[in-house]
């Protein structure tokens, strides 16, 4: 759903002043930006600025909303009991939500006026395309664990450091722009001379120029930097691989579970997010599955990576256990050995031609250079050394024989240093390879995010209707309300199953013929379904002018522009609260259309003038043709006594008592028909159980119970 940004100021947003409208500036960079936020309902966004709460981001977000949209909450729920039950209509919707993101933005949704039926049919045909989804994947386990995994996208922090890696120049234009792109995330340093480019250089294991002051002399072998020409078309993948990479590592759970949402719902023919065809989704995909949420590169990746971390990894272990070995072997052999001469050589022993230590010398060389050869070709084959490795090799181990054998630890060090180096070089060039792919991905996959949270707002809506097998209602421009088969969604919740109701009041296909009453009094037996009932259609007029399904099979809705709910009072008021009730009903002679649910109204004061007072209410309801209402009330007959208006009586009937003598209650409105009270069948029950005096007694009671209705009303 798309909303526009009517307004200009953060100023004109209730409770956002000077202070909080500077913060806001400065957090998301201008004030267009900033409405821009509050406008499309991010309320996560909102709640990371200084200062701002979640309840108050709400508020910010829904004052916008309600200034988009033309009307605000309380343009339609005019009490606090409509209000009320709207709230828990909403955290039952909430319930059903898998992302953060959705259980905020339900919250901008709220019921709006039958003027606004514009606003009604848009939402009811955004809802209207996952419902056919949700009832296929609301009960898909790992489908809503996918859904469950995405979040806002985290931005890459601002402490992102690369220590390994210097910028050198030695141009002091060239300095202060480099330090102005890059110096937030990695050294940028000034090199006046030679020697200090060098001393510098060294310190690093990558070093980047972008002029090329130094590169004209003759550097040291072990100083290999990279020279970008141009400073300014440099990009961040290039110099900052890093920057990019960890953008997606720390998003990298988010980014997968998208991924395959996106591929489930295409295999199920959902248009959904055409801007990362097949190609490009797998892709992507290949670049995720190299990286690790530690912003490592996976084993196993790139081989070159492999050989170099196990070759680094292994070196000391490796040279220890072969000179141990080697050492072993020698020493075997040197004793095993014998000295045998030769003819010429016996004869220039004799002759003082030769010396015996050179004949000795000479074969203990021959041992020793065996065992280094050996040693050192043992060292490559374990280690995975390439040409240039093995010929390091050579300068480990000393010309001259030595015994036990042992290593050069300075040229250990440099062999170190050697793979050190190009293992730092490799992943430097597979980090920017990486980096360079992820970067034409950024933003669609920004966009990706931003719409599966939104899938997720209309899916949630439908998961909900799923679940209760919620119907859209038919939306009509009479006064009244008429339904198939409603079911108390606070009740089945609770329950799981529960009896369906049929009833409808004022001009619908569901009302009886003849008794189409815009006005009506339901009366019935205590815990027979009143209160219920009461609520089933507060639910329904309330989620159908949200622009959602309702509970019932079938469903007529007519024009309502404001919905008074009066809930049952715990006992009569105080003259204040009884001033400020009657209040609300002041507006009933008003020509725009109403609906009033009154819970047993007439405990607001004594029972003779609570139904004098409901009797005139009735009459100003009846009056006002667009207007249409259900009032609760043990005292019909009162009532009617004291009113002209043409009001029905319905009543939901006990039907008497089981064998257990129990109360067997229909749950549907009888219409035109004065229930029965539980006080009488509680008499009866007594009369059935009794004999006797006692049993006259009960007779007499129940004789007291004789249905008392105006003439007019026996009439009908």
């Amino acid at each position: 759903m798309i909303y526009t940004q009517p307004l200009s100021s953060l100023r004109e947003l209730h409770g956002i002043g000077e202070r909080v409208a500077d913060r806001l500036v400065e957090y998301f960079g201008s004030e267009d930006a900033a409405l821009k936020v509050i406008c499309e309902g991010d309320i996560a966004s909102l709640s990371e600025v200084n200062g701002i709460s979640h309840n108050f981001a709400l508020s910010i977000a829904r004052d916008a909303r309600s200034r988009v949209e033309g009307c605000s909450i309380s343009d339609f729920l005019k009490t606090k009991e409509a209000l009320d039950l709207y709230s828990r209509l909403l955290e039952l919707i909430k319930s059903f939500a898998h992302t953060t993101h959705a259980r905020d933005k339900l919250n901008l949704f709220y019921p709006v006026p039958a003027s606004r039926m514009d606003l009604v049919q848009e939402r009811q045909a955004f809802v209207g395309e996952y419902l056919e989804l949700a009832y296929a994947l609301s009960e898909n386990s790992e489908f809503l664990h996918l859904l469950s995994r995405v979040r806002k996208l985290r931005q890459v922090p601002g402490n992102l450091k690369i220590r390994d890696r210097i910028i050198l120049c030695g141009d002091q234009k060239t300095l202060e722009a480099a330090r102005e792109k890059f110096q937030t995330f990695l050294p940028v340093q000034a090199a006046e001379s030679l020697s200090e480019f060098v001393d510098l250089a060294r310190g690093y294991s990558s070093v980047i120029v972008f002029d090329d002051t130094y590169l004209r002399f003759d550097l040291p072998e072990d100083i290999e930097p990279e020279y970008f020409q141009d400073l300014s078309k440099s990009e961040f993948w290039q110099i900052l691989p890093e920057k990019e990479l960890a953008f997606f590592a720390q998003n990298l759970d988010c980014i997968r579970a998208c991924l395959n949402i996106l591929s489930a719902l295409r295999s199920r023919d959902f248009n959904f997010f055409e801007e990362l065809p097949v190609e490009r989704l797998d892709t992507l995909d290949a670049g995720l599955s190299k990286l690790g949420e530690d912003g490592k590169f996976v084993e196993g990746f790139d081989p070159e990576l492999d050989r170099l971390v196990k070759a680094l990894k292994n070196l000391n272990p490796a040279l220890t256990s072969a000179l141990n070995e080697a050492n072993q072997r020698m020493n075997r052999t040197l004793e095993a050995s014998s000295l045998t001469l030769s003819g010429q050589e016996l004869v220039k022993l004799v002759s003082g031609g030769i010396e015996i230590k050179d004949l000795l010398a000479k074969e203990l060389s021959r041992i020793y250079k065996g065992e280094i050869e050996a040693l050192k070709e043992e060292l490559a084959e374990k280690l995975s050394l390439q040409k240039q490795e093995k010929l390091m090799l050579d300068s480990l181990f000393a010309d001259e024989i030595s015994y036990p054998l042992s290593a050069d630890r300075s040229k250990l060090q440099r062999l170190k240093q050697k793979l050190s180096m190009d293992l730092e070089r490799t992943r430097l060039t597979r980090k920017r390879e990486l980096a360079k792919t992820f970067s034409t991905f950024r933003q669609p996959v920004e966009r990706l995010v931003r719409e599966v949270l939104d899938f997720d707002l209309g899916f949630s809506i439908a998961c909900f209707s799923a679940k209760f097998k919620l119907k859209m209602p038919e939306l009509i421009p009479e006064a009244g309300i008429g339904f198939k088969a409603g079911e108390n969604l606070f009740l089945k919740a609770r329950h799981g199953k529960i009896d369906p109701v049929n009833y409808s009041v004022g001009k619908t296909c569901f009302s009886p013929a003849g008794l189409e009453s815009r006005v009506v009094l339901l009366s019935g037996v205590n815990s027979g379904g009143k209160t219920s009932l009461l609520e089933l259609l507060a639910q329904c007029v309330i989620l159908g002018y949200m622009g959602f399904p309702v509970p019932a099979k079938e469903l007529e809705l007519g024009h309502v522009e404001e919905f008074y709910y009066f809930g049952k009072s715990k006992g009569t008021l105080d003259a204040g609260a009884f001033e400020t009730t009657l209040r609300q009903f002041s507006v009933l002679s008003e020509a725009s259309g109403k609906l009033v649910l009154a819970d047993e109204l007439e405990s607001i004061t004594e029972p003779g003038a609570s139904a004098r007072i409901i009797a005139g209410i009735l009459e100003y309801l009846s009056r006002n043709e667009q207007s249409f209402g259900i009032f609760v009330s043990h005292l019909s007959e009162l009532i009617l006594e004291n009113t002209e208006a043409e009001v029905r009586v319905d009543g939901i009937e006990a039907e008497g008592l089981d064998s257990h003598l129990e109360l067997i209650v229909n749950r549907n409105p009888i219409y035109n028909h004065v229930a029965r009270s539980t006080p009488e069948l509680i008499v009866e029950r007594l009369l059935r159980k009794t004999t006797g005096k006692e049993r006259d007694f009960y007779t007499h009671l129940k004789g007291k119970f004789k249905t008392n209705l105006k003439a007019d009303f026996r009439e009908k």
